[in-house]
């Protein structure tokens, strides 16, 4: 009986060892929070977070599309101007175009 509990107690600090290991594992892999939650991300850092052009994000934010700050000639974009950009690119900047059957609008022109 006395050596079911030793195996029994070794089988637990074997899982305790395995968990350990797979947090410390799973820490080093996730990335590290930010220090400042309010930190201005730079054209570059948004780009690379997007997979957009910084190019593009600068373009865009000059014409007024895009939420950002600007200091100087320096364009700076907060968390919430990111959240706001992803959420502008997932609606449709344009309506889809109504299809029209060629049979109607030909009884268009004939009636007028």
């Amino acid at each position: 009986m006395e050596t079911e509990c030793v195996q029994d107690d070794a089988h637990d600090c074997a899982v305790a060892a395995a968990v350990r290991e797979l947090a410390a594992a799973v820490r080093a892999t996730a990335p590290a929070p930010p220090e400042d939650p309010n930190v201005l991300l730079t054209a570059e850092e948004v780009g690379e977070l997007l997979q957009l052009s910084p190019r593009t994000l600068k373009d865009q934010a000059a014409a007024g599309v895009l939420p950002h700050r600007r200091f100087g000639k320096h364009y700076r974009f907060t968390r919430s101007d990111v959240a706001e950009i992803v959420r502008l690119g997932a609606t449709p900047v344009k309506p889809p175009r109504r299809r029209v059957c060629v049979e109607d609008l030909a009884q268009d022109f004939r009636a007028a």
